[in-house]
Order: C-alpha cells, then sequence, then structure tokens
C-alpha cells in the first residue's frame, strides 16, 4: 500500500500543475529578461544598424565648404624699372569655396565595409547569447536543488509519520508494563531527529527560492510550485545547436570581410572632384579683383605600403581563421563528451530507478514485519528503527533518482542548446 501511495506522489509531480505553479521555462524567459546583459543583443542591433549607414555614406560625394582670409608681407611685383606693367596683387587675400569629392572606384571596399559592420555586429550579438546561455545552468541547478530538497521533506514527512503512529502503540505497551520505557525513548529520540532534519531541509527550500527570485528578477515564494520538466525520448538524437557555434561563424565571416576588405588595398582609387570658390586672388593671380572661379578634374591614388603590406595583412587574417576553426572543432570534442557523460548518466538512473522500486518492495515488507515484531515485544525500539530508516532511504533514493533523471535530461538539452520540448 505505501508503495502505491510512493508512486502516486512521484507520478503527480508530471501532472498539470496549479495556476500558482512555476515551470522551469517559465524561470528561463523570467531569468533572460531579468540579466543585464540581455539588453545588450537590443542595443548591438542599433549600433550595427547605425554602423552600416556610415558605412553606405562612403558612396555619397565628399562636400566641404571653407574659407579663408590672410594678409602676407610680401607679393609677387611685376612692374618695370621704366614704370608700368601689370597691377601688383594684393597682400590681403580672401576665398570662400565649395569642393565635392565623389568616388568612383575603391575597388568595392564601400560595399565590403557595410558587410563588415554587420559581420561584427552578428559576432557581438552571438558573444551575448553565448554568455546569456549560461544562465540555463544556473537555473537549472537551483531549480532541482529545490525540487530535491522538497522531495527529501517529503520522505522526512513519511518518517514522521510512522514514528509518530509507532510511538503511540510503545507507548500504550509501557504504560502496560509490557516494554520498557527506554523503548519509547528511542522512538522520541528518533522523531526528533526527524523534526530537526525536516526544519533544516525547509531552511534549505526557502534558500533556494531566494536564490531563484535573484536569478529570475521576480518574487518566487514556497508556496508556489515548482513543476517536474517532461522531456521527450527522442532527444538524444537531436543535433547540437548551441550559440557557441553561430559565434564561431560570425567571427570567422568577420576575418572573411577584413580579407576582402584587404584585397582592396592593392587597387587603385579612382575620384572626381571639383571646387567652386569665390575671393581674390583666383586661379589668374593676376586678377586682383573678387571673383568667382572653378576647377574640377580626376585623381587617382595607388599607395604602395598598402599595397605591398596587404599580403601580409591576408596571411595574418587566414592564421586568425585557423585558430577559429581550431577552437570549433575542440569545442565540438568536448560537447560531445559532455553529451556521452550525460547519456551514460541518464542511463544509469534509469537503471537505478528500477532497482529502486524492487528494493522500496522489500524494505516495505521488512517493516511491516519488525512493526509486528514490535508491538509483540519480539524486538527492540532500536531494529525497529534501522529496518524504517532503510526503507525511508529506498523511498528518498527512488524520488531522487526520478529528480536527477529529468535534471540529467534537461541538461543534456542545455549542453545541445535546445530549448525545452513543450
Amino acid at each position: 500500500m505505501k508503495l502505491l501511495v510512493l508512486i502516486f506522489l512521484v507520478a503527480s509531480l508530471q501532472q498539470a500543475a496549479p495556476t500558482d505553479s512555476v515551470s522551469l521555462q517559465d524561470c528561463y524567459e523570467r531569468a533572460y529578461q531579468h540579466y543585464p546583459t540581455a539588453k545588450n543583443v537590443a542595443l548591438q542591433e542599433k549600433i550595427t544598424g547605425l554602423n552600416v549607414q556610415i558605412a553606405h555614406t562612403g558612396y555619397f560625394p565628399n562636400v566641404e565648404i571653407g574659407g579663408k582670409a590672410s594678409y602676407q608681407s610680401e607679393v609677387t611685383n611685376f612692374s618695370l624699372p621704366a614704370g608700368g606693367g601689370p597691377p601688383g596683387v594684393s597682400k590681403d587675400q580672401y576665398e570662400a569655396s565649395l569642393s565635392v569629392t565623389q568616388n568612383i572606384f575603391k575597388g568595392g571596399a564601400i560595399g565590403i565595409q557595410k558587410k563588415l559592420a554587420h559581420a561584427k555586429g552578428q559576432q557581438e550579438i552571438h558573444s551575448t547569447e553565448v554568455e546569456l546561455h549560461q544562465i540555463r545552468s544556473q537555473v537549472n541547478q537551483v531549480y532541482f536543488g529545490i525540487l530535491l530538497s522538497q522531495q527529501q521533506l517529503q520522505v522526512n514527512g513519511l518518517q514522521i509519520k510512522d514514528l509518530q503512529k509507532r510511538l503511540s502503540s510503545v507507548r500504550s505497551q509501557v504504560e502496560h508494563g509490557i516494554m520498557l520505557p527506554s523503548q519509547r525513548h528511542i522512538l522520541q529520540a528518533e522523531l526528533i531527529k526527524a523534526r530537526q532534519d525536516s526544519a533544516g531541509i525547509q531552511s534549505n527550500i526557502r534558500a533556494g527560492y531566494q536564490v531563484l527570485s535573484e536569478l529570475t528578477g521576480s518574487e518566487i515564494d514556497t508556496n508556489d510550485k515548482l513543476t517536474l520538466p517532461e522531456v521527450a525520448q527522442d532527444y538524444q538524437s537531436l543535433q547540437p545547436q548551441r550559440p557557441e557555434y553561430d559565434l564561431f561563424q560570425s567571427t570567422s565571416q568577420t576575418l572573411q570581410e577584413q580579407i576582402e576588405l584587404t584585397n582592396t588595398k592593392r587597387m587603385p582609387a579612382v575620384s572626381a572632384f571639383g571646387t567652386a570658390a569665390y575671393g581674390r586672388p583666383g586661379l589668374n593671380f593676376l586678377n586682383d579683383d573678387f571673383h568667382d572661379y572653378y576647377i574640377v578634374g580626376l585623381r587617382f591614388r595607388w599607395n604602395i605600403r598598402d599595397f605591398l603590406n596587404a599580403d601580409r595583412e591576408k596571411q595574418v587574417l587566414n592564421i586568425q581563421q585557423q585558430k577559429v576553426d581550431q577552437n570549433r572543432q575542440a569545442f565540438t570534442r568536448q560537447l560531445q563528451a559532455s553529451l556521452d557523460r550525460l547519456r551514460e548518466q541518464i542511463e544509469t538512473i534509469r537503471e537505478n530507478i528500477e532497482r529502486d522500486r524492487k528494493i522500496i518492495e522489500l524494505r516495505e515488507q521488512v517493516v511491516k514485519e519488525t512493526a509486528s515484531q514490535l508491538d509483540n515485544g519480539v524486538i527492540t525500539a532500536t531494529e525497529y528503527v534501522t529496518q524504517l530508516n532503510r526503507a525511508n532511504a529506498a523511498r528518498l533514493s527512488l524520488f531522487i533518482n526520478r529528480v536527477q533523471l529529468s535534471q540529467a535530461q534537461i541538461e543534456y538539452l542545455t549542453t545541445l542548446g535546445l530549448p525545452l520540448q513543450n
């Protein structure tokens, strides 16, 4: 009968939760929203958009408005010894100008700069997502820690009820002189110890709820029931979707765009320019009157130093690409090792659960027999308590293994980087 009650209690953890329940997925979502770094994703998206727009302005002409006024101590004098000649140039000179420069060819550098700005933005976002993923493990540890403590409290409660029932029977026999008072004292001492254990477990549960509240940034108290997550059986066939892979990909893409940008340094740059001005003297320095003038043309630029250093910069970037690939391979090996360990752990826990059920059945029979023997004065209270503790240990082992199985399965999904399945 007790075994049926035990199985019912465990199964009830997987049934529909009450309205005041809190699921593991709820804790994930609250923790993500509360974590300060989570806001960086939206901020980085805005930064990326602005950087792309800034890079896009490279297609637009560069417009400069300038002006100057100067006075010089001497100017070129064209006067002849006999007198006459062109008029002299004024020592005070003025100019107001509007200059426009338009890139015609730059090796596609502007388009690459836009792609590079986007790639860097994605790299920052994925880096933040990697940090956010670590929250899941923290929430898992606290969440299942509370569930385990609650199971310990539940088993401890069963033990207290058994001791109280047996103490009532022994007290009656002591009063009638059938048993020695020491047998009652043994049970009383064991009952006090069980209640002390219960108080300690309750303290651990309250502390766990407090930590969970801090992680999620919301008030979660002991009245909120935590539900045991259910995990589909085919989860082990799923492929990893860790944010670290997105980070590796975006880092590699950033380096590739930098390589493409380096290639543009090997090419010449061609631009058109024009300047319209008003002042004196103008392009004709012999004309000392205020007048307007302009100049237009093409400019060709080829930086030899950039051309020579382009190959070296590409070599550096290619080496960095190799480092990213090696880090990805190392991460994959570590991830696979963790998954193998978790799969082995899951199978071991399942086997232990089957053993626990068989052990509980046997222990329940022993406790039933020893209870009858204690009532008849055949054994001492110490012997009964020993068998009762063993039965309760078997119950607790089953409870703990059921919670640990769910925890290992959730940790497997967390390691894969997959969301909880409904």
